[in-house]
């Protein structure tokens, strides 16, 4: 199968690794100065167990279109950076392609919009990984499957179980369920009500669930997404205890720094705004209050406008 990845940040490059071991993957990145240091040096995967790999068997480019169509299209960029990824990403998409999303936040209407609701797969990962340098990855890895996916319009096809055999082929766990909104919702509580407190206070999750206030606004977060979700039609189980799922799912990044930490420390652009941002939106289109979600939005984004302003 062929298969381009757009984004080659450390989800991109983790899946493009073990992908690349059974498939034919190409990443896609427009940072051209990465592209040209993957392309001279390759890129290292710090893998769970402290082993390292090489990874030089990946193609990497900064122009689709040099790639031609594939079967599947994976897009693993920020939030924000969704609707021109997915815009630039269509020179590779022909009618037999399918689109998946690897990423956080509320992002899969956007790629419908672009692509067709019925090519898209939505996909979440509990794996995960940080930076050490621009072309050095650490793998922390994760609990249960490598991909939970779903067809978007939940009416999967040929195309699709076709596209789910293929991955399968790389021996990692793809589990397939029929409904995936669910379970984008059960990330995306984790995301909204973790990812902010550790960006505004530089707390790894081991010191935001040893202090009571940090873990109050945790679950302040938390019960707006529920209350959000539920005036959506959409339930799972973990919402009968909401803060002490979020509290787990945290408490599983143990030291590491969450992305958005990572960002705000960078003075990188967040994802705030297909987080939080979603929730208050979804929160306003739907009659339901969502003060702290509100409020921490406009904190991450004041912070955003300060480092931009300073340059």
């Amino acid at each position: 199968m062929r298969i381009a990845i757009v984004g080659a940040g450390v989800i991109g490059s983790i899946f493009a690794y073990i992908f690349g071991r059974t498939h034919e993957v190409t990443l896609i990145e427009v940072v051209k100065e990465k592209v040209e240091l993957y392309r001279k040096e390759g890129y290292s995967i710090i893998m769970p167990d402290g082993k390292e790999v090489h990874v030089d068997n990946v193609h990497v480019t900064s122009d689709p279109a040099e790639v031609g169509e594939v079967d599947l299209v994976q897009i693993s960029v920020k939030g924000y950076a969704t609707e021109p990824a997915t815009k630039n990403a269509l020179p590779m998409i022909g009618k037999d392609t399918m689109v998946l999303s690897v990423q956080n936040g509320l992002v899969h209407d956007i790629i419908s919009n672009i692509v067709g609701k019925d090519k898209v797969i939505a996909g979440i990962t509990a794996h995960s990984g940080m930076p050490v340098s621009p072309n050095v990855i650490r793998y922390v890895g994760g609990y249960g499957p490598l991909l939970t996916i779903g067809k978007y319009d939940k009416n999967p096809d040929e195309r699709f179980n076709w596209v789910v055999e293929e991955l399968r082929k790389t021996g990692e766990e793809i589990l397939v369920v029929d409904d995936i909104e669910p379970i984008i919702w059960k990330k995306l509580v984790a995301n909204v009500a973790c990812n902010p407190v550790a960006a505004i206070t530089g707390m790894t999750s081991v010191e935001a669930l040893a202090c009571e206030n940090s873990k109050e606004l945790i679950k302040m977060l938390a019960e707006e997404v529920v209350a959000v979700a539920k005036a959506r039609g959409i339930y799972f189980e973990e919402m009968e205890n909401i803060a002490e799922f979020v509290y787990q799912a945290f408490a599983g990044t143990k030291d590491n720094k969450v992305s958005m930490l990572q960002d705000v420390e960078a003075k990188r652009k967040t994802e705030i705004d297909t987080l939080n941002g979603a929730i208050v939106a979804e929160g306003e289109r739907l009659g339901v209050s969502v003060p702290a979600n509100r409020v921490i939005t406009n904190v991450v984004k004041s912070i955003e406008y300060m480092y931009g302003k300073r340059g």
